[in-house]
């Protein structure tokens, strides 16, 4: 969020800097400002939604990787706010649908550690809690 204000904050120096020296903005100018705010915030916000669902996705191709089981549908919560504050240490709870032998279960994760070790991620062992929908 910092990064996105001080972006924001830079475009307007810009922009206060091209009205300083032209005392006007023209409309070619003002569309140029404009479109640089609607790319900066669509990147910004499919940057956050990639970084929100990168270790949900991550969690999905470890559990298919060691299960031979698909997630169908998947929900995170991440747990770090309420156990520990970590750029590098996180603790998720994942709910989520699988189907085994023809039957849905809906199965809970709970405390799955998740350590960022350089640009790898490492998932600690997890216990899982299915029950038959």
């Amino acid at each position: 969020m910092q990064i996105f204000i001080a972006i924001i904050l830079i475009i307007i120096l810009i922009a206060s800097i091209i009205y300083k020296l032209n005392n006007k903005f023209e409309k070619k100018e003002l569309l140029i400002l404009i479109s640089i705010i609607v790319v900066v915030i669509l990147v910004f916000t499919m940057y956050e939604k990639n970084q929100k669902n990168f270790l949900p996705n991550a969690f999905k191709e470890k559990y298919k990787k060691e299960t031979n089981v698909d997630i169908l549908k998947l929900s995170s919560e991440l747990l770090n706010n309420k156990v520990v504050s970590s750029k590098d240490h996180f603790i998720y709870k994942f709910t989520y649908i699988i189907r085994k032998n023809n039957k849905e279960y809906l199965c809970v994760a709970n405390n799955v550690n998740i350590n960022k070790i350089q640009d790898k991620y490492i998932f600690d062992k997890w216990t899982e809690e299915c029950k038959e929908q």
